[in-house]
């Protein structure tokens, strides 16, 4: 690649050289539109509108000419913030072209506002054609200015663009199949996965939802919730997509904060979206929390003060019970669980009574499910020890007493599940883990009773369990019975998510078997993979076994026939990992040696894989995962206890099991009403309904509107006060995590350079250009010369030379070179230049060597700094009227010299140092 580059000369020198040139190369500019664009950057007021005004008489310069860097010099004026030379551009209907994103991006309000007033000319101005040209733009065609708004979360300027009626295009749903999205991908994939990004990307900025929503809260759970489903469909953009749902869900929690009372925040909790008019909803259950769980917003669930409002709910009827000693809270969780059958047989009897409403408290009904659920463990025990068992030899054995006893609870845990199933629909039932854990031990627990039935109805009579078949009944229902009791202790697990020390190890246990699930389909893969070859290789060596006692297989002693099946290989390969096999298992009674080694060699990659490579990436998972949950314990832990208190939080499903299959005198109150609704229905009962009876139907509905639309008020107020905190606090926190940035340090200047030259103006004897509306020329830019027509450009005289300012700055070298060029200039207060001799040995513009383009230079040769002249005596003896001025201007000209040189001496520290002196004209 270097041989592009390389070129050998018989008279080099001692080394070769590469030459340079400049491939791409691009149009120059003039001297006078380098003073132009240089006047712009400076902030020079009146040489803007000097060059402005010359160039409409004499066309000496383009006003929409570009620097190398491709920026106007409406782009440089926005950059800077220089309102006034944007306002004084727009006025000579300078090209805008993308201007207002420009100004967007920059953030610059001022001129958002200024573009956004601007009328198009009719008679567009010569324009360079490489501004036409929508490769050359910064921005890609779906970028919009309401987009690049939302992108910046700029507030004052997204209000900008909305008060002006602006909208955003409705993204696609990602499997989305209609003409314009398969046309779409079909043109230009990329380009559409693109754009779908920016504009969720802007749908998801912050002020955009808080300016434009109507539920902000809504918005956020809805949008971060579709961003997550994104992210797992688009791999490509899978970590944007999850940046902007935590963004949605930071926004929800940070808005959440701005309450600043329990009813602001039951207003907001109890706040139902999909609520109708005509019906009486309940206006306290948490509506907005349950829909928070469902939308998986854990850092708006686990807010404190959402959950301070959950936790005065759910010791509602035990005040102050934090405050209690630890043995005080036992005691009474030990008495309301002991006396849980007895409060469950009064909520039958009466259920509006004291004690009945006593036990629809959500803690006393978890304490109560918690008692009945440790007696059913209870109970699981004895059956296991078998206080009461029947003998051991009888094939159909009857239900033994403790059976008997277990068999209300796991139909009450049926109903339960049927009801649950029932109530948040088959979907939502099955999104939560543990109850598939419940429908596994049910199913388990139903099929032991139908096995013990069948084997009591089929089988009668003694007979040796030594001579029963291997799938008898009753031996299939012992063990799918010991299976089910497994699944029974560990649902006890569910209920630590309620206690803040065991709660985090339970998730976190959680989240590994979702690792061990990751790590076993490897693992199967590998071991099927061995098991097959080992299998193979060994198939013909099959032993008969010792015959006295009969053994066969890795159980025996002597563990033959490891590899003689495929099943009997699975179980070597996966006992090996725990040590339990020996090497001698490789080994074949024939004396082929080479079948061993090949053997072993298998045997032994399989260790060195499952052990070392795949158990120690287990423990990597594993270690990650619990690392995971510790960094975010509070939040997930919150978040999972939640869920547990909602469960108790709701209507119905008061009495644990049994109590909950026995039909209590409600149940079969709106059983009986429902039979008289639905089956013996009148056709006629409409028409015997008199006008009172209708009036007062009309009346309770008016009522029951008039309630919901008032909540609907009460919601947009709060949500209304909200918001303004909300906005409020976002811009307090970014000016005080801003602090001094290299943008302020750059205004500063740009406002010294500016009112620098506003000085030398006045002490011309001229007005500020926007008081009197006049031309100030600036010597300081066009020195002994201004725009004037004339034949021959007066550059050749050396007693007035044009100092060109460069208008291409580094990021870095601009904030220094304003300052360089004010102060290491020999400057008269009168506005002359004092020519230097170093003016002479002025160096050319240096390339850059990484970037390739054009540093900039100091514009003033460098001179003593420190050398500040005042006016000649002749100025200051004058016989008008204007002395003291000229003397208090010449004052304050040197006051604000010494303030640029403090300003340049900080700009060095920061910014890197210019050396070369600006390019000659």
């Amino acid at each position: 690649m270097s041989q592009l580059y390389y070129k050998k000369t018989d008279n080099s020198s001692y080394r070769d050289r590469i030459p340079l040139r400049i491939v791409r190369a691009e149009s120059e500019l003039s001297a006078l539109e380098r003073a132009y664009l240089g006047a712009v950057e400076k902030g020079d007021y009146a040489s803007v509108k000097q060059a402005l005004e010359e160039a409409e008489i004499y066309f000496r310069i383009n006003i929409n000419c570009i620097d190398p860097l491709g920026r106007t010099a409406l782009l440089i004026a926005i950059e800077n913030e220089n309102l006034e030379i944007i306002d004084l551009l727009l006025s000579y209907n300078v090209y805008v072209g993308d201007a207002l994103l420009h100004a967007i991006r920059k953030e610059v309000v001022g001129a958002v506002e200024l573009l956004l007033n601007h009328k198009k000319p009719r008679g567009e101005k010569q324009v360079p054609p490489i501004l036409l040209d929508k490769q050359f733009s910064g921005f890609t065609p779906d970028i919009t200015p309401i987009i690049l708004a939302a992108h910046t979360n700029n507030y004052e300027i997204i209000k900008l663009l909305v008060q002006r009626g602006v909208s955003i295009p409705q993204p696609h749903a990602v499997r989305c199949n209609c003409v314009e999205c398969v046309s779409s991908l079909d043109v230009d994939g990329l380009r559409h996965s693109r754009s779908r990004l920016n504009i969720y990307k802007a749908l998801a900025s912050p002020s955009l939802i808080a300016l434009s929503s109507e539920d902000p809260f809504l918005t956020a759970f809805q949008l971060s919730w579709e961003l997550k489903e994104l992210s797992t469909v688009e791999n490509e953009f899978k970590s944007e997509y999850e940046e902007l749902s935590h963004v949605c869900k930071q926004f929800a929690k940070d808005l959440l904060d701005q309450t600043r009372s329990s009813k602001e925040l039951e207003i907001i909790l109890n706040y139902r979206d999909d609520i109708n008019p005509l019906l009486d909803e309940n206006a306290n259950d948490l509506a907005r929390l349950k829909l928070a769980i469902k939308y998986c917003q854990k850092e708006f669930v686990a807010q404190p003060n959402c959950q301070q409002l959950l936790a005065s709910r759910w010791y509602d009827e035990f005040p102050g019970w934090r405050r209690r000693h630890w043995a005080g809270k036992l005691i009474t969780c030990v008495f309301i669980g002991l006396l849980f059958p007895l409060l469950c047989i009064l909520y039958l009897i009466t259920p509006k009574s004291r004690y009945g409403l006593f036990i629809r408290k959500p803690f006393v009904k978890f304490i109560c499910h918690t008692a009945s659920y440790l007696t059913f463990l209870f109970l699981l025990f004895l059956a296991s020890q078998h206080i009461a068992s029947a003998p051991m030899d009888c094939q159909g054995p009857a239900p033994t007493a403790v059976e008997w006893m277990i068999l209300p609870w796991v139909l009450g845990f049926i109903w339960t599940e049927i009801k649950q199933m029932w109530d948040s629909g088959f979907q939502d039932y099955i999104e939560d883990w543990w109850n598939l854990m419940d429908f596994i031990m049910n199913s388990l627990y139903l099929a032991t009773i139908s096995l013990k039935i069948v084997a009591y109805a089929k089988y009668h009579g003694p007979k040796l369990r030594g001579s029963w078949e291997m799938w008898h009944p009753t031996l299939v229902a012992e063990a799918l019975f010991a299976i089910a009791n497994i699944f029974s202790s560990l649902r006890l697990i569910c209920l630590f998510t309620a206690n803040s020390h065991l709660g985090p190890l339970q998730i976190s246990l959680g989240r590994m078997l979702l690792d061990i699930l990751k790590f076993l389909f490897i693992y199967c893969l590998v071991l099927l993979a061995f098991a097959n070859g080992l299998n193979q290789l060994y198939f013909y060596y099959e032993d008969e076994g010792s015959t006295d006692p009969p053994c066969k297989g890795i159980r025996c002693s002597g563990q033959n026939n490891a590899f003689s099946t495929l099943f009997e290989t699975l179980q070597s390969l996966f006992w090996s990992i725990f040590g339990l096999i020996s090497l001698y298992v490789t080994n074949v009674k024939p004396d082929h040696e080479f079948t061993e080694f090949v053997g072993t060699t298998m045997f032994g990659t399989y260790n060195v894989i499952s052990l070392v490579v795949l158990l120690n990436m287990l423990i990597a998972m594993m270690n990650n995962s619990y690392q995971h949950i510790a960094d975010h314990a509070d939040i997930e832990w919150k978040f999972a206890r939640t869920k547990l208190w909602m469960s108790y939080f709701e209507e119905g499903g008061t009495l644990p099991s049994p109590f909950n299959i026995i039909p209590s005198p409600k149940s079969v109150y709106y059983l009986f009403r429902w039979i008289k609704t639905y089956l013996f229905k009148r056709p006629s009962v409409k028409r015997l309904e008199t006008f009172d009876t209708l009036a007062v139907r009309s009346f309770q509905r008016f009522r029951r509107a008039a309630d919901n639309v008032r909540l609907n008020h009460e919601y947009q107020e709060v949500l209304r006060n909200l918001v303004k905190r909300y906005v409020a606090a976002m811009i307090r926190d970014a000016k005080t995590e801003e602090g001094l940035t290299e943008e302020n340090f750059k205004e500063l200047k740009q406002d010294i350079s500016s009112f620098r030259y506003e000085v030398l103006g006045m002490m011309k004897g001229k007005s500020p250009s926007w008081v009197s509306g006049n031309v100030a020329s600036s010597t300081l830019a066009y020195p002994g010369n201004s725009f004037k027509y004339s034949p021959k450009f007066p550059t050749e005289d050396p007693q007035q030379k044009l100092y060109v300012f460069d208008p291409i700055p580094t990021t870095l070298q601009r904030r220094a070179a304003n300052t360089t060029t004010s102060v290491c200039s020999n400057s008269l207060a009168n506005g002359l230049v004092v020519p230097s001799k170093s003016e002479k040995t002025q160096k050319e513009l240096p390339k850059d060597s990484e970037a390739g383009s054009v540093q900039r230079p100091t514009r003033i040769p460098s001179l003593k700094c420190e050398e500040i002249h005042s006016l000649p005596e002749e100025d200051t003896l004058g016989s008008s009227g204007h002395n003291q001025d000229h003397i208090k201007t010449e004052k304050v000209m040197v006051e604000v010299l010494k303030d640029i040189q403090e300003v340049d001496h900080c700009g060095r520290e920061q910014t890197k140092e210019v050396k070369n002196g600006p390019k000659k004209v």
